[in-house]
């Protein structure tokens, strides 16, 4: 995916998730306010579209978040998903760990 098509600015941050109905533990390593991309060994089981229900422990928070998500792409690697229906204390938390961690790991590439 382009640089050009991307909504929101991206940071290369290490983070386990959960995609609620799926075993095992993935990790995002490319996150944004609008999205992440989670690094998934099969892919088969995804297309683009999909909504998935996420379940990360941020860093600066004391308790896990669930959020909604929309696969945006979908590739060998992983998914790249876009935010759908953040609550307001999802969003604040979200935004407060991309505004903290911005400063302290690199952008992702394009």
């Amino acid at each position: 995916m382009s640089r050009d098509k991307r909504k929101e600015p991206r940071i290369d941050f290490y983070l386990p998730v959960t995609i609620k109905g799926q075993q095992g533990l993935n990790k995002i390593t490319d996150f944004s306010l609008g999205g992440v991309f989670i690094h998934i060994q099969d892919t088969s089981r995804f297309k683009q579209g999909d909504e998935i229900d996420l379940v990360m422990k941020l860093p600066l928070e004391k308790n896990a978040i669930q959020v909604k998500a929309r696969a945006t792409h979908v590739t060998t690697a992983g998914i790249g998903v876009e935010f759908v229906g953040l609550s307001p204390q999802d969003a604040m938390a979200l935004e407060y760990s991309f505004h903290v961690f911005k400063h302290t790991v690199p952008l992702a590439d394009s």
